[in-house]
């Protein structure tokens, strides 16, 4: 099964790393690559880079900045497939993003196949995440308090309007898929050099991440067409954040 490790993150601490966490995120790298466990990953440009784009009576609306404002933001994420959310748990907690944050790990809906992204950008292109959010507040719970089955998130249509979306976006879209309800996450922190999990995502908004994209475009503006044109656009909100080369 396939899961998405989004590395949640204070800027502010990213000041002052420990001396020891490129060595330990190469030595992760490398182990699970080896195990055929990370599929996929990449840091992202800080949230002074992200551009964030709205539907709102027809009209685009794009803002700097991020989705949501909280205190800790995405600042990176990884692609890894394993047997159970236990599993994952376990590759989320050797991460050395512990040390300054915490990982939100949230199983894809079933169907995705294994991602194939080129080693590098096509000459005169650039890569960005796309964050897919909606607000889906209204279906984690049931008014009596028990748990109720995810709904469609507001602001997503049909499955053809996002097939639609994905032939228009071509070569431009390299991959992406939707992730399950975010009331099903796991997040995972280290506290005092212990590893602690909490069911639920990393933070509590009234938008949360549905789904990504990554996408490959000419530049910043070929990537907003693109994300307006995505169907979630209406209703909730796409980000966009570079990756670092």
């Amino acid at each position: 099964m396939k899961y998405m490790l989004l590395h949640a993150v204070d800027e502010s601490r990213l000041e002052n790393l420990p001396p020891q966490i490129e060595g330990e995120l190469e030595a992760w790298v490398e182990e699970m690559v080896g195990r055929r466990v990370e599929l996929d990953g990449a840091r992202l440009h800080p949230t002074s880079d992200a551009t964030t784009v709205r539907l709102a009576g027809g009209e685009v609306q794009v803002t700097d900045g991020p989705f949501a404002e909280t205190k800790e933001q995405v600042a990176g994420y990884d692609v890894i497939d394993c047997p159970d959310l236990d599993t994952a748990i376990a590759v989320a907690s050797a991460h050395p993003t512990l040390h300054v944050g915490a990982i939100e790990v949230r199983a894809f809906d079933a169907g995705m196949a294994d991602p194939v992204v080129p080693e590098s950008p096509a000459e005169g292109k650039r890569r960005y995440l796309m964050l897919v959010c909606a607000d889906m507040r209204n279906s984690w719970e049931r008014a009596d308090g028990g748990e109720a089955e995810p709904d469609r998130a507001d602001g997503d249509d049909e499955p053809e309007d996002v097939s639609r979306w994905i032939a228009d976006a071509a070569e431009r879209r390299i991959y992406g898929w939707a992730l399950e309800h975010p009331s099903r996450a796991v997040t995972v922190r280290r506290l005092d050099g212990e590893v602690m999990t909490t069911d639920g995502p990393f933070a509590e908004t009234k938008e949360q991440v549905a789904g990504f994209d990554l996408l490959e475009c000419s530049d910043l503006d070929d990537a907003i067409q693109v994300a307006a044109g995505h169907p979630v656009a209406d209703g909730g909100v796409l980000e966009l954040r570079p990756l670092w080369a």
